[in-house]
């Protein structure tokens, strides 16, 4: 098929074309009518580049939209099939690629495991599974995203460590684009996340949201204004690694009481193995089979479900770090949304009364009262969902 997108759309085409198509990708189906309003464009000027749109087979009329009195509109929406991108998500322990169409159907999909390789076959495996499924695709690929662990330099394409891999300052961007000439874009897994759940989950009406992953560790992205903010040397939205008590146990960072150190799933695992050897009883500890080095999260928060007294004292614990480290976001940024992801979401029942309680008590009542905090619902998916859009943002 012919290359539709070899560069950004809105350099191959121009400015306007490039909005009235953003347009119909975030709010299609749409009417020429609505666009015009949407863009402040001139409904001829609305009308003439649709109909280029149509030409190329960018777009399509879907259906009759409902009339409001006079003749029924066109509906548009962009053509399935006139393009391809394809997401790669380096998780812990695997490596996961998809291949979407343009309204970001996974129509191919491959997973690899990763454990066990070391940091340069995990490159090999991911420019081999990118040159199959480049090849493999229905239709031109016009991007790529990469999602890893770890800090990243977006605008450079860099992974400046992938804790899982061993990746560090890997020029990520460079060396996939001069392999195979496709625009490429690096995002670490918070930030994905945080992007799929301001296009498709709870963050989608609001534009300032801070989106916090509390997992093993803690991560963070910080949206204003509906785009992800960076800082100064793209390492802002380090949450985690924020004071909480300054007397409190050893973070992985090397300093003392960071917000991870005390409200991760970590904390919760050594929290209770802690407790366990001081002599607390416990189901965990059968749960374990009396191997202490092999308590999960999960055994945790079944032992919670099951009323185990330190199970659920535990969770409150963590659940009064949370609401301490949430206040501390709430007087800091005032957003409109605190949004909670990650592994920690399973034990939201024992937690939630408690945090929500600490962060009352902690924050200035106005920044409060004007903030929600919720749970993320799209779970795995919102970093597909995320690493898609930022993919389709760039190249259209």
């Amino acid at each position: 098929m012919e290359n539709l997108i070899p560069v950004s759309y809105k350099l191959l085409k121009g400015m306007n074309e490039s909005v009235i198509l953003n347009i119909i990708r975030k709010m299609g189906p749409i009417s020429r009518a609505d666009i015009a309003k949407e863009t402040n464009l001139t409904p001829p000027t609305v009308t003439n580049i649709v109909n280029k749109l149509l030409a190329d087979n960018v777009v399509i009329e879907y259906k009759v939209g409902e009339s409001s009195g006079g003749r029924p509109p066109i509906l548009i929406k962009l053509n399935p099939d006139f393009m391809n991108i394809i997401v790669v998500h380096i998780s812990t322990y695997t490596l996961h690629q998809y291949t979407l169409d343009a309204e970001l159907n996974t129509k191919k999909s491959e997973k690899h495991s990763i454990k066990g390789l070391k940091k340069e076959e995990v490159l090999d495996l991911l420019l081999s599974t990118l040159e199959k499924a480049i090849k493999e695709a229905p239709q031109n690929v016009s991007g790529i995203g990469i999602v890893v662990r770890g800090p990243v330099k977006m605008k450079e394409g860099i992974s400046v460590f992938a804790p899982n891999i061993g990746w560090r300052n890997m020029p990520l961007k460079s060396i996939v684009e001069e392999k195979f000439g496709i625009p490429t874009y690096i995002v670490n897994d918070v930030r994905a996340m945080a992007l799929g759940e301001f296009h498709m989950g709870k963050a989608k009406d609001v534009e300032n949201m801070i989106f916090l992953k509390v997992g093993y560790g803690i991560g963070s992205a910080i949206l204003i204004n509906g785009r992800i903010y960076t800082g100064a040397s793209d390492s802002a939205g380090e949450i985690g690694h924020t004071t909480i008590d300054v007397a409190g146990p050893q973070c992985s960072c090397g300093n003392y009481g960071c917000f991870e150190a005390l409200a991760s799933e970590k904390a919760l695992v050594n929290f209770v193995v802690k407790a366990i050897k001081e002599g607390t009883d416990s189901i965990v500890y059968q749960m374990a089979e009396g191997m202490l080095d092999s308590v999960t999260p999960e055994m945790i928060y079944e032992a919670a479900k099951l009323n185990d007294d330190l199970a659920v004292s535990t969770l409150r614990t963590i659940g009064r770090y949370l609401g301490i480290g949430i206040a501390n976001i709430i007087n800091t940024f005032n957003p409109e949304l605190i949004l909670i992801g990650g592994g920690i979401v399973q034990g939201r029942e024992f937690f939630e009364d408690i945090m929500r309680e600490t962060a009352q008590k902690r924050a200035f009542e106005s920044a409060f009262n004007a903030c929600s905090i919720a749970f993320s619902e799209l779970g795995p998916n919102a970093t597909l969902i995320g690493a898609a859009n930022l993919v389709m943002d760039e190249v259209l």
